[in-house]
């Protein structure tokens, strides 16, 4: 999903830009026809002129008005660059979210689909666990949640050694003795129930 987003608004940010190519391109189009049309105008007065300093002039507005045009035109072949590019991206990122969407659904249903045909077993166990645990005090299972909910899910974990097999510490060798004869025991680092596979 994230990466369907990203590829989202890469798409968006590269079709704003081609809208301000576009203006741009429009604008510099515009003003090179006023500069020509300057230019003309001025081209022709050159033949009216009745000395040299009003021909001066005139060709030295002229030479600015034609390095203007140039100017535009530079950026005209700019934008014409960019352009080219912005569309090939926007093109391949549109290709590519194509691409991702088709995976995403094909994902989709499947987990719909697992979840689905495990939706019954959840609800069994759910079961078999409300049962269970009206047998269990209630003072084992306060710490219990306390730490399923400190540990990102996991409150029970085997004995490893004689360490917690959830986070590595060493445990007392009594301690671990106990546990490997059945005794309820919690880690005195992460506080989860430790159990043993034996038992």
């Amino acid at each position: 999903n994230e990466k369907e987003n990203s590829i989202k608004n890469k798409v968006e940010a590269d079709k704003t830009s081609l809208k301000d190519i576009s203006l741009n391109t429009s604008k510099s189009e515009t003003a090179n026809q006023e500069i020509q049309s300057k230019i003309d105008k001025l081209t022709d007065q050159l033949f009216l002129v009745t000395n040299n300093k009003q021909y001066d002039a005139l060709n030295s507005e002229i030479e600015h008005l034609k390095a203007q045009k140039e100017e535009h035109e530079t950026l005209l072949i700019t934008y014409l660059e960019d352009k080219e590019i912005l569309e090939e991206n926007v093109k391949n990122n549109e290709s590519s979210l194509e691409e991702l969407k088709t995976d995403l659904e094909s994902r989709r249903n499947k987990l719909d689909k697992a979840l689905s045909e495990t939706s019954e077993e959840k609800k069994s166990l759910e079961n078999s666990r409300q049962k269970q645990i009206v047998e269990i005090d209630e003072k084992i299972m306060f710490t219990y949640n306390k730490v399923i909910s400190a540990r990102s899910g996991v409150a029970v974990v085997p004995l490893s050694g004689g360490s917690c097999g959830g986070c590595g510490a060493a445990l007392p060798p009594q301690k671990a003795s106990e546990i490997k004869a059945g005794a309820l025991h919690n880690c005195d680092s992460c506080g989860r129930f430790i159990y043993s596979k034996k038992n």
